[in-house]
């Protein structure tokens, strides 16, 4: 088995800016002992799509396609602005197959997670297999890591390594790193570490030659849970929001959820879950000005003390919206960078939680929505 790897992004093409989505893929294919032959950047111009595609799908049996699959142009990789998805247009073209009235594949499978959110897709030609990854890092990583990784052992029957999949946050990779150390030198596994947003995944792939893998796993399993804690909140495919939700639930509260410059990200996260229906309600304002607006605060404390004003600004969304927690995000973008500011309303007291963010500006929101659900969490664990 071949497997090439395009990315979509004229953005990567034409800048410095590392395209790290490429990097992850790589490296994961690597540590799955599946064979990585070529890697490209082609600009989001249909032809030139076209082509690099055709040449791709001349030479590999799996081509893996990152961007170029929904609309919207990101930092790494997605469609033309209202283009709909570039891919599937060159994929239809190439292979004479039949678009959809969205303009998507209408024979390619379709994935979801869990709650039912699109994920991204994969299309079958002649033995060869297309597989379209969102541009989006936090997403084109769960999808490689439970989809379609997977399919590829099964599809093409490679045998899988014994492996290992842990989700933390509230913790940074280095520190990780040190807590682990004496176990990475072990010659029968590998640990390898993946960062993106204020989360990482830990990955143990156990050796071929390792004698009793399965229960090498489990000890190994073991060990890090019992070292890590509580920052391991899940294995596999599951997803933050959802141990969160899941809390929220199992505790009956009901949550009020502002945001001030996030782009209303966690709502959207929210929203996107079934579940969540009724276990929280949004103020839908998005910058300062407007919460104050709608809680009736005086915007002028803003520029005198930002957490003071926050304070106020949780603890009145807990008395005027009938929650019984109030989660206030704020994304407080300064001259020397930016901070994000948590703060947790409840009727034990407010918490607060402050990080600055020196990260990619298009991950900002994202790395505020990790902050907010940890925070949250972390509350949970020790009240509900």
């Amino acid at each position: 088995m071949q497997i090439e790897v395009i990315s979509i992004s004229t953005q990567l093409l034409h800048s410095d800016i590392l395209n790290t989505n490429a990097a992850f893929v790589s490296r994961v294919l690597k540590e799955q002992n599946l064979p990585l032959t070529c890697k490209v950047t082609v600009g989001e111009d249909l032809p030139m799509v076209t082509n690099v595609l055709q040449s791709a799908l001349g030479r590999a049996d799996v081509v893996l396609v990152i961007g170029g699959s929904t609309e919207g142009s990101g930092r790494e990789g997605g469609g033309r602005e209202g283009g709909g998805c570039l891919l599937c247009q060159a994929v239809s073209q190439l292979l004479q197959r039949p678009l959809n009235d969205k303009g998507f594949l209408a024979d390619a499978v379709s994935h979801t997670d869990a709650d039912n959110r699109f994920l991204g897709w994969w299309l079958e030609d002649n033995g060869r297999l297309i597989v379209g990854l969102p541009g989006d890092r936090r997403e084109m990583a769960y999808f490689l890591e439970t989809k379609v990784l997977p399919h590829l052992h099964h599809h093409f029957n490679e045998p899988r390594p014994q492996w290992l999949l842990l989700r933390t946050v509230g913790v940074m990779e280095s520190t990780l790193k040190d807590e682990l150390s004496d176990l990475m030198i072990n010659p029968q596994y590998h640990i390898s570490f993946d960062s993106f947003a204020g989360q990482t995944s830990i990955r143990v792939n156990i050796d071929d030659s390792a004698h009793d893998a399965p229960v090498l796993l489990s000890s190994v399993r073991s060990t890090l849970h019992n070292r890590l804690g509580d920052h391991i909140y899940g294995e596999g495919d599951v997803r933050l929001e959802d141990v969160v939700l899941e809390k929220l639930m199992q505790s009956g509260y009901r949550l009020a959820l502002a945001e001030c410059y996030t782009g209303l990200s966690l709502m959207h996260i929210l929203e996107s879950i079934p579940q969540a229906s009724g276990r929280f309600m949004s103020t839908l304002t998005s910058t300062a000005t407007e919460l104050a607006n709608y809680l009736n605060l005086q915007a002028e404390l803003l520029d005198l003390d930002l957490t003071r004003w926050c304070r106020l600004a949780a603890e009145k969304m807990l008395a005027e919206m009938e929650a019984d927690l109030a989660l206030l995000i704020y994304n407080n973008v300064t001259q020397g960078g930016v901070q994000v500011l948590v703060t947790l309303a409840s009727p034990f007291g407010v918490s607060v939680t402050q990080r600055s963010f020196g990260g990619h500006p298009t991950h900002i929101n994202q790395w505020a929505c990790t902050l907010g659900l940890a925070h949250l969490r972390r509350w949970l664990i020790v009240h509900a």
